[in-house]
């Protein structure tokens, strides 16, 4: 073959597979999705190098040519929530794809690990709320991989080789609410959808990457924790730094890589830093939310006494974990003021007062996070509380009065400041508190701690939104606690006037 027809050889494949490069599209984008409202609407994908694009929805017609990596972005003008559906259609010279049934609404992220990912179905009385579930207003959008959830399972090798962040979660595509679809979906994350309808009367999305076990360190970028050098051995030899239990599951699920290649890098899992965040959060982004809910925790926090002490536990450390996400989220969709919403830990027989105290802080500190207090929805013994409806509209209403104004749906009676006077203690709320009768006649969880660090059960005086507290065994108070106890449900009984119960606090004298 001459040199001519070489090169001519060459430009001719060269040709065929340029000229048929196709149009893709993220995962994110499906029929039926929901686009965010009242927002610019970031659309996006790959084509040919330099090659035009013409996006349309509702009448707005965009044009933009794909970059020299074929990567391209349109924004959508912003646009109020209806009912009316349209297509979205992208167009190339080559290509042509059309996205149908797509309506503008409010569109949130749920986010965590089981109780997060725990089903409709296995819910307590799901069976008469799925049959009057179905609503072609709320559409699901679910994140899963069934080949590598991390249950006690040992993950096939030849899977292994071929996991990356790229092809972790799977999704397929936008559902319409129905029996089927909802029966399968996070139950938090679809009742509080469900909620949030019902209320704006606008379409709603849900977006759920909730992966069983996974820790707060999951879905933080490795270059992140690298950064930072109290979380940077996370970034590095990981297996050796994350929580004692969740190193043991992923030992156990990648025993079969480690038994064939024991002197290789360790395969890819679920519980590797920063894996959850490559392979869902940033793919995600710039996808327009309205705002995200995190339910997560329990394998951050300690499951014994003795294990307080290990500094995996360490409430700092946590503290500093949850706080990097949310500004990292907060980064990854350039909005510094994203609302982010905090599902506190529940009751259990396991020491998470600490954890939960975190928690409020952490929603103390920042702008625009808020706490959704559940330990009154736990069960002692079941990890996985089954009462996911009630929580889920609690959720809801804290947000809909919050993000949306609705000022009927909730009261956020906060502590606004705490007093030590002589013997006694003054907690003046936000607004008025009152005692679920239900648990107790008077006012319990409330406890007195001395100079030696002994807390005592108080005596108390509720007096429109003060609370008053002395114990007769403490004649210098050093500090006070509420709930503080492994599973406060019928322990404490402070509530706010709708019924909601009072998050748990510990303050000490300064």
């Amino acid at each position: 073959m001459t040199k001519f027809k070489v090169i001519l050889y060459l430009s001719l494949i060269i040709s065929s597979i340029t000229s048929g490069f196709c149009l893709e599209m993220p995962s994110v984008f499906s029929d039926h999705m929901i686009l965010q409202q009242k927002k610019s609407i970031p659309i996006w994908g790959k084509a040919k190098p330099e090659q035009v694009i013409e996006v349309s929805y509702a009448k707005q017609l965009k044009t933009t040519k794909a970059n020299e990596y074929g990567d391209w972005q349109v924004l959508l003008d912003a646009m109020d929530g209806g009912y009316e559906a349209s297509d979205l259609t992208i167009t190339t010279s080559n290509s042509h794809k059309v996205f149908k049934d797509v309506l503008i609404g409010e569109v949130w992220l749920a986010a965590g690990q089981s109780n997060m990912r725990f089903e409709v179905s296995k819910t307590i009385g799901a069976d008469s709320e799925l049959a009057k579930s179905s609503n072609n207003v709320i559409r699901l959008l679910d994140y899963y991989n069934d080949d590598f959830y991390p249950d006690e399972v040992v993950f096939s090798v030849d899977k292994l080789a071929k996991l990356n962040k790229s092809n972790y979660l799977k999704t397929d595509g936008w559902k319409l609410s129905s029996q089927q679809s909802n029966a399968t979906f996070s139950a938090v994350a679809f009742y509080f959808a469900a909620k949030l309808q019902k209320e704006l009367d606008v379409p709603v999305g849900i977006i759920n990457i909730s992966v069983g076990g996974t820790m707060t360190e999951n879905f933080i970028s490795k270059q992140t924790l690298a950064s930072i050098p109290e979380l940077a051995p996370l970034a590095n030899d990981w297996i050796k730094s994350i929580m004692p239990w969740c190193r043991d599951r992923a030992l156990y699920n990648l025993s079969s890589w480690t038994e064939q290649f024991p002197l290789k890098k360790l395969a890819h899992h679920p519980y590797e830093p920063g894996f959850i965040f490559d392979s869902s959060v940033k793919p995600l982004s710039p996808f327009q939310i309205k705002g995200v809910i995190w339910y997560q925790g329990e394998s951050n926090a300690p499951m014994t006494e003795k294990q307080k002490l290990e500094p995996y536990f360490s409430k700092d450390l946590n503290k500093l974990k949850l706080k990097t996400l949310i500004k990292e989220w907060r980064q990854t969709w350039d909005e510094p003021s994203l609302p982010f919403y905090i599902v506190q830990l529940p009751g259990l027989n396991r020491p998470w007062a600490e954890y939960r105290q975190l928690q409020s802080e952490v929603a103390n500190e920042l702008s625009n996070v808020s706490l959704v207090v559940s330990y009154d929805q736990g069960e002692a013994e079941d990890v996985h509380p089954k009462k996911k409806h009630p929580l889920a509209e609690r959720i809801a209403r804290s947000i809909l009065y919050k993000i949306y104004g609705n000022i009927n749906q909730y009261v956020d009676a906060a502590i606004d400041k705490v007093s030590f006077r002589n013997t006694q203690i003054v907690i003046r709320f936000t607004d008025i508190i009152m005692i679920n009768k239900s648990v107790a006649a008077n006012a319990i969880g409330i406890e007195i701690g001395d100079q030696q660090g002994k807390f005592y059960s108080a005596q108390t005086r509720l007096v429109g939104n003060l609370l008053v507290a002395w114990s007769e065994s403490v004649s210098n108070p050093a500090a006070i606690r509420y709930a503080w106890f492994d599973d406060p449900k019928d322990k404490a009984n402070l509530v706010t006037k709708l019924s909601d119960p009072i998050a748990p606090f510990i303050y000490s004298k300064q």
